[in-house]
């Protein structure tokens, strides 16, 4: 099956240098893998050359049959772990920044309720959450859109919120309420780093408003930055999760008014049923945010 995988990865991508990114090898393990596929079936499957790796005729017989049996294969697998009457186990994705601000927050009760259930939790780019899911590797993805969603069954979880963070002595700080996210225009922002969802989610905001914020500092630890501002630097993003531990009296906070919600998906296989354990998690997570949005800064007074 890693064989038929390397061939069909291959085949869609043209290119030995994504089709290893994606299954996660060496190039020159992907090519030992396609060259023993080519002496079993005696045939060349690629015309290789610097510009790709081009699928010759036999390759494209190949194609459908090898898809055929690869997601059958898949399918099984998914219906083993679902039927199975022991412990079950289900690996889940996330996209960089996406736990860290809140969002996993409902597994700890899920597993509170579900000790049969062994949850493995991994995190990748959203890149490579895709293509994990794509190839069997996860059996639950969560992500910030953009993204691909005709690839997967994808069910809309929870909305975010994204803040600008700054120095009281900043130009934007006078004034109180949400912020229009063009004002951002020319502003030295503080923001994540590239692979993560929320840096991600601000870039595409950035070209539908059609705005270049200049970007001072990209960092995993935009938090901190904030609480330890003692001048203006910039203004920092954050979400709603990193905006509720601000504790620096000298920042002041404001909503951005954005030009497209945020929103946290839950995606799993196109061949996942609603019976099964990815799907009833998916649901269970659609729950627990109905029972628990996530808060506006600030947190209202009771």
């Amino acid at each position: 099956m890693k064989v038929i995988e390397a061939f069909l990865t291959l085949y869609e991508a043209r290119s030995f240098s994504r089709a290893s990114r994606t299954l996660f090898i060496t190039q020159q393990g992907l090519s030992r893998q396609i060259r023993a596929l080519e002496t079993e079936v005696g045939q060349t499957l690629f015309d290789r050359s610097r510009m790709g790796a081009q699928p010759t005729e036999a390759a494209h017989r190949l194609y459908p049959y090898y898809r055929k049996i690869f997601d059958t294969y898949r399918e099984s697998q998914l219906a083993l772990s679902a039927g199975d009457g022991g412990r079950q186990q289900l690996r889940i994705g996330f996209a960089y920044g996406i736990s860290s601000g809140g969002g996993a927050d409902y597994l700890l009760e899920y597993q509170r309720r579900h000790p049969e259930v062994q949850v493995e939790i991994q995190e990748w780019s959203k890149e490579q959450c895709i293509q994990k899911l794509l190839h069997n590797r996860l059996d639950v993805a969560f992500l910030i859109n953009p993204f691909p969603e005709n690839l997967f069954r994808t069910s809309r979880i929870t909305t975010d919120h994204m803040y600008a963070a700054m120095h009281k002595s900043h130009p934007l700080a006078a004034e109180d309420g949400p912020l229009e996210f063009r004002a951002l225009a020319g502003e030295a922002v503080i923001t994540g780093s590239p692979e993560n969802a929320m840096r991600q989610f601000f870039d595409y905001c950035c070209v539908l408003t059609q705005i270049h914020p200049r970007i001072s500092l990209a960092s995993g630890h935009n938090l901190d930055i904030i609480n330890t501002m003692t001048e203006n630097i910039g203004v920092a993003t954050l979400n709603s999760g990193m905006a509720l531990r601000v504790t620096n009296p000298d920042v002041r906070i404001r909503r951005l008014i954005l030009p497209c919600e945020g929103y946290l998906y839950g995606c799993v296989p196109l061949y996942c049923g609603e019976d099964d354990l990815p799907a009833k998690l998916l649901r269970y997570a659609q729950g627990y945010y109905a029972r628990n949005p996530i808060p506006l800064y600030p947190t209202p007074q009771p």
